[in-house]
């Protein structure tokens, strides 16, 4: 295995070159007069790249045969002896042509280890598209990729804030929500089923564990149905979120915050070696926190702890653990606020979007903790295995009294108790096979594997009468008694997936991917609440196969069109009114795009149209008001425009364009069909923009800027009611200290502000109540590195 890059879904290398062979810059006739030292360092570079698999073209035409290598090396040092008299009685043209030809040479080797090292806004592969290490430009399908710089320098609190740049993803979290991440992609929410953790999902039915993004190294955006490599998933896709591990070289970082809302908070995170020679690396990152927030009585408190561990008893063999901890308190999950009042007119007058309609002093808090491992191991020149594992235990417990409806006063709002607790336990595995090879001329990557995950969920849900409020002079503390046991139910859960996939690459620029699974899922479910001497256990088992096809076509000038169609499912629990179990909702999606690298920059552009539709829907049952059927389908048509790009040194673009136009094509509930699906916009947009001046002017000094548009939604599923369209404005201010202050090397000071205008706006809104968004934050870090 290659030392130089622990990851291969990390790893930045120069992508698919379609030419046949090195370009220097030289007429063939004329590359033989080249230096000895030119034609010494092409062969170790040829040598090399073709030892690592660096250069495809190279390896489409020796493959593994290394004799062929050393043959070529051979020749072109024999050249020297025949060539030295020719090249020192050159004429000055040829002479030129071969300086030419050395730079271009020194040039492609400096690309490569700067390939390899890049960390900017622009990653180039990823595994997370095809579970491969892929360039982006092959995969057949939207990925947008979150990469360590970006989190670095917007600071994202939330994995859902990580997103809110990316082209058809939309954050709705509420101000108050600090249980889970909320966030749909392409019109669907991914927030249970399409949350992954280095390429596993740790969600049961209801517990689903809030990732740190300061414990993440990247995260990874799959768009539409990705059942062939994941399971059961959501049709919006899936957004992978790959964990900080061990570096090679030695690395430390601690960073002192303060903020609004008496925000305090330190953060750590050290890396390296703990031995000469690289065989056991370490890393630990930490972060503890002290935080209110913009509405009264709900705090943003955390503990988190992540220590990793590598080990590489050989070139071939590399184990990673990763470990952490997660202990949060917050206050009431959701503090919903009466439609009237906020989003209409309340003849009581308006009320304060921040105000507390809960009880305050409830707890609420989550405690979660995980262990995994992935395991890599190389059997020869062709064959690899990878393993990864992970075991997630999420423990919630909420507490509240959520508003319900308002009175004919229009400023008492009745109100319910409600308690319970979630404890979930998920044992996710993932063993596959990969083999690089060739059939004639044609590049095969042959991927076969088979996963598995087992939960285990333990819920309860008791409920009362609460005291009701008053909107405009709301009193605490009036009591309430949670008298009635609502649920108490134990689920478990297995899903075991079998799965192949085909890539195949042709005269170097078409890359065809086929891949099929398929999958088995069973469940079963133990009523608690069931009477003595009835049966308490329902249960539920579910297969479907799925699959995806795609094609690629990689132009000489850095474009990409290409052309997909997948699939996906996911099992819905529960059974209608006669007890018959419910079939699993499926999607399939239609996709074409293309992608524009070109050449001398660093930037990736992707343009993208599809057509995506969720069947199965769960719909009202015309003959019968107390049964629900499966016969309602959502259609969303949509194009993404996204873009980044490192236009010069130390000014990087960030660009987002969606537009949807999603329709309830089937539907027996009301006035739902032919309309919008409520919260979901039909156009979204963003942009940012960030500079860091270089050191003829200010060094040292970085600032960053950017601006989000979310169209309007609407709030009920007859569209009589719309939520209005919001613009927020985001900025930064860095600096670095060690330019101003001798001694002070590797310290930073920056600010991050959200919502810099500090807007109003509503990001979810029913016929009954809405949802904060969130006000101006402005958060202060103190980072040194070392």
């Amino acid at each position: 295995m290659a030392t130089d890059a622990q990851h291969p879904e990390y790893r930045l290398t120069p992508r698919r070159l379609a030419q046949p062979a090195i370009t220097t810059g030289v007429h063939p006739s004329e590359e033989r007069l080249a230096p000895a030292s030119t034609r010494q360092t092409m062969v170790s570079l040829l040598t090399f790249s073709v030892g690592l698999g660096l250069v495809p073209w190279a390896t489409d035409t020796f493959a593994t045969d290394t004799f062929a290598t050393e043959m070529l090396a051979t020749e072109m040092l024999a050249a020297e002896t025949s060539t030295a008299e020719t090249s020192a009685t050159a004429p000055k043209a040829r002479q030129e042509a071969a300086q030419s030809a050395e730079s271009k040479a020194q040039a492609l080797d400096k690309m490569v280890v700067q390939g390899e090292d890049n960390q900017g806004l622009v990653v180039e592969r990823s595994q997370s598209g095809t579970k491969t290490d892929t360039d982006l430009m092959d995969v057949p399908q939207t990925l947008s990729v979150i990469p360590q710089a970006q989190l670095e320098i917007q600071n994202p609190q939330s994995v859902a804030e990580a997103v809110r740049y990316t082209a058809g993803v939309q954050d709705t979290t509420g101000a108050a929500s600090r249980r889970f991440d909320y966030f749909k992609v392409r019109g669907f929410d991914v927030s249970s089923t399409g949350m992954l953790r280095d390429g596993l999902r740790g969600t049961t039915n209801q517990a689903w564990p809030k990732v740190e993004p300061y414990g993440l190294e990247r995260i990874d955006v799959l768009k539409g149905p990705s059942s062939v490599l994941y399971g059961q998933n959501a049709p919006g896709g899936v957004v992978n979120q790959i964990s900080k591990r061990p570096k090679d070289e030695p690395y430390r970082e601690i960073i002192l915050s303060g903020g609004r809302y008496d925000r305090r908070e330190g953060k750590l995170d050290i890396s390296g070696p703990l031995d000469d020679q690289g065989q056991y690396l370490y890393r630990l990152t930490a972060l503890k926190r002290d935080s209110d927030t913009q509405i009264d009585h709900i705090e943003d408190n955390k503990t988190f702890i992540a220590p990793s561990f590598t080990w590489r008893p050989s070139d071939t063999t590399e184990l990673t653990l990763l470990a952490e901890y997660n202990k949060d308190e917050f206050g009431a999950p959701r503090v919903f606020l009466p439609t009237r009042g906020t989003l209409l007119s309340n003849p009581n007058g308006s009320i304060s979007h921040n105000t507390f309609l809960d009880e305050p002093g409830l707890d609420n808090e989550r405690t979660q903790y995980g262990l995994g491992y992935i395991l890599d191991h190389q059997l020869n020149d062709i064959w690899t295995l990878h393993s990864t594992g992970r075991y997630s235990h999420v423990d919630l417990l909420t507490n509240t009294a959520s508003g319900r409806s308002l009175s004919a006063d229009l400023r008492t709002y009745n109100r319910m108790a409600y308690r319970f607790r979630i404890v979930g336990d998920v044992y996710a595995l993932d063993n596959r096979a990969q083999a690089d090879w060739h059939w004639g001329d044609v590049e095969m990557q042959s991927l076969v594997g088979v996963d598995y995950r087992h939960t285990r969920e333990d819920y309860y849900l008791r409920a009362g009468a609460a005291a009701p409020i008053d909107i405009y002079e709301p009193v605490y503390g009036q009591g309430f008694e949670l008298n009635s046991t609502m649920s108490r139910t134990f689920q478990y859960s297995n899903q075991t997936g079998i799965y192949a996939q085909q890539q195949m690459t042709f005269d170097r620029q078409w890359v065809l991917t086929l891949g099929g699974r398929q999958d088995y899922s069973k469940t079963r479910t133990h009523d608690l609440l069931t009477p003595a001497g009835s049966d308490s256990r329902s249960h539920q088992s579910d297969d479907k196969l799925t699959y995806r096809a795609g094609l690629v076509y990689r132009a000489d000038n850095g474009l990409a069109p290409y052309v997909s169609y997948s699939t996906s499912f996911n099992p819905s629990l529960g059974s209608d009114f006669y007890g018959d179990a419910y079939d699993p909702q499926t999607a399939k999606q239609a996709e074409v795009g293309i992608r524009f690298q070109p050449q001398g920059f660093n930037s990736l552009i992707t343009l993208s149209a599809y057509q995506l539709t969720q069947e199965n829907v769960l719909t009202q049952d015309p003959d019968n008001e107390l049964n629900r059927i499966q016969t309602g389908e959502v259609e969303i048509k949509g194009v993404e425009l996204e873009g980044r790009a490192s236009l010069s040194e130390g000014f990087d673009v960030i660009a987002s364009l969606t537009y949807n136009d999603p329709e309830v094509t089937h539907s027996n509930d009301g006035d739902a069909q032919g309309n919008q699906p409520t919260n979901t916009p039909e156009k979204t947009a963003s942009l940012w923009l960030d500079y860091t001046m270089p050191a003829q002017w200010l060094p040292g000094l970085g600032l960053g800027a950017g601006v989000r548009y979310i169209g309007d939604t609407y709030a009920d599923s007859a569209n009589t009611l719309k939520v209005p369209s919001y613009t927020l404005i985001d900025a930064r201010l860095s600096y670095d200290l060690g330019q101003l202050i001798q001694g002070t090397e590797g310290l930073q000071l920056s600010v991050n502000v959200t919502n810099l205008t500090d807007k109003t706006y509503y990001n979810g809104c029913s016929l009954n109540s809405c949802t904060a968004g969130k006000d101006r934050n402005i958060i202060a870090n103190l980072r040194y590195r070392w």
